[in-house]
């Protein structure tokens, strides 16, 4: 149950690196690769705590990106995207902060927070990250200080803000997926519980 990525290769499935490269059991892998391709895999990970760790591909080896096992402590729902200049920002639901949401990114050397750690006002599952042309970070999830409906946030300077209305969908809304167009207008995808548990997109 360790990470692996394969890629299509000549139709056919690829491994890409080494199989099962992770330290330990990974959990809530997500993929994003940089403007020249080179593929970076966000974990929760069981060979250290089940913390945050994040690797990416140098010739042909998976190689941790700062420090394995970064985040405070338990990470678990990590998305993981990258700005334009292939800089790793990772969400996840912060165990060291009492389930709440927290963003971290790779600068100068190691894994800083964004803004606050812990900044959303509860629990919050299904944690889903997307950046904006201008490296703005979007965080969409499953807000349990809002009856487990929907809630954006993003960075405005260093204070995470609500986009809209926080806890906007009719009902719960579970498998949160956030994506921002061109222009910067965020998309979340979920499972509708106000709607036989069907699926519901939603824009702001």
């Amino acid at each position: 149950q360790r990470a692996t990525v394969q890629k299509l290769v000549a139709g056919t499935w690829t491994v890409v690196g080494t199989a099962g490269f992770s330290a330990g059991q990974a959990l809530y892998t997500s993929l994003a690769l940089d403007s020249t391709g080179t593929p970076f895999v966000a974990y929760g990970d069981f060979g250290n705590s089940q913390r945050a760790t994040v690797q990416k591909l140098v010739a042909g080896t998976w190689t941790v990106v700062g420090t394995a096992g970064f985040s405070a402590g338990v990470a678990n729902y990590v998305s993981l995207a990258l700005d334009s200049t292939g800089t790793p920002y990772v969400a996840y639901q912060d165990g060291a902060n009492s389930g709440k949401a927290t963003v971290q990114k790779f600068d100068a050397g190691s894994w800083t927070v964004v803004g606050t750690a812990g900044f959303s006002a509860g629990g919050a599952n299904y944690v889903s990250l997307a950046l904006d042309s201008t490296g703005t970070p979007y965080v969409a999830y499953k807000d349990f200080f809002n009856s487990q409906k929907a809630t954006v946030q993003k960075l405005v300077g260093a204070t995470w803000t609500v986009v809209g209305t926080a806890g906007f969908s009719a009902g719960q809304a579970d498998y949160t997926s956030l994506a921002l167009d061109s222009t910067g207008i965020p998309y979340v995808a979920y499972q509708d519980g106000a709607n036989n548990f069907g699926e519901t997109v939603q824009k702001y």
